[in-house]
């Protein structure tokens, strides 16, 4: 039973809890209000922290006081079933009731790499607000990030001076509303694996953008074939080519920047673009257009994820 429905249980009253953007936590959705402290009426808020008590209903200011006191040693009386909070969440079968309203506003970063790294980590975090964690494949970082992008990139250069190579950095959303560190963890996670079983050996992947990926890699290959089955054979000959996927992969990574990917590629323009109709002539597709390079690439990602 939830902190809301046990204060609901003692006041007869029905209970919301928001956290202070007015995003629903737990209970029901009574309405919501910012407020600094208390302010009494027909519905009654509560500033507790970083959340607003919402009742259904007017009560005294000691009635206020007390369902404050409530609260506290409600979430003290939760947080002390764990002592580990993080490992015990990140390591066992935790119901999402018990982990809203926890870790609020933090985001879980996964590394794919050596636990033997796990001390260098923990010394890059030295001094700020994280929490680590190691499992059998790699190594959780939950903490409030600004820019993932920019962390994972310091991450990965401060590994590599540490001899760390093969990196891969996944991220999670985040934690807000219903949406648990938990999921966060798994996000990064999953982001992670993905990339791995799309051939990449480093990088950073955040689960926004690997969504797509995930919807292949969970569907039924019957299914794929249908729409594949006697259009896409051809393209068997531009994935076993390196030097044609390789242009095709840059050509992606520079948002299909003609001049950029040359240049990141070493090559003439003239050579990229020769390369880009050899793959049109064998698929059919012009990747130098967004939409089909939309299709080229999910194709061969299914190549990648479901063809192994």
């Amino acid at each position: 039973m939830s902190f809301c429905d046990d204060l609901q249980l003692a006041l007869g009253y029905e209970i919301g809890l928001y956290d202070r953007n007015g995003v629903l936590k737990e209970g029901k959705d009574i309405g919501f209000k910012d407020v600094d402290d208390i302010e009494i009426g027909d519905l009654t808020f509560i500033r507790i922290a970083d959340n607003i008590l919402s009742i259904k209903g007017k009560l005294s200011q000691d009635a206020c006081n007390l369902v404050k006191l409530y609260f506290n040693s409600y979430r003290n009386r939760g947080a002390a079933d764990i002592l580990q909070p993080l490992e015990y969440i990140l390591k066992n079968d935790v119901s999402k009731e018990k982990l809203i309203g926890k870790f609020l506003d933090k985001t879980a970063m996964y590394l794919m790499c050596s636990a033997s790294f796990f001390n260098i980590v923990e010394s890059i975090y030295e001094g700020y607000e994280a929490e680590i964690v190691k499992d059998d494949e790699g190594i959780y970082i939950v903490k409030e990030i600004e820019n993932f992008e920019e962390e994972a990139e310091s991450i990965l250069e401060e590994l590599k001076q540490e001899g760390a190579n093969n990196v891969l950095v996944g991220c999670g959303r985040q934690v807000k509303g219903d949406y648990t560190i938990k999921n966060s963890a798994v996000h990064a996670k999953t982001a992670c694996l993905l990339a791995k079983n799309l051939g990449y050996n480093e990088g950073t992947f955040h689960i926004d953008k690997m969504i797509l990926y995930g919807i292949i890699s969970e569907s039924d290959i019957s299914k794929i074939d249908f729409y594949l089955y006697g259009g896409y054979e051809n393209f068997y000959d531009v994935y076993r080519d390196k030097e044609l996927i390789n242009t095709a992969e840059e050509l992606f990574r520079c948002h299909l920047n003609i001049s950029e990917a040359s240049r990141r590629l070493y090559l003439h323009r003239n050579t990229l673009l020769y390369r880009i109709e050899k793959i049109k002539a064998i698929t059919g597709l012009d990747i130098k257009k967004f939409e089909e390079a939309v299709v080229f690439r999910t194709v061969i990602s299914i190549f990648k994820l479901k063809r192994k």
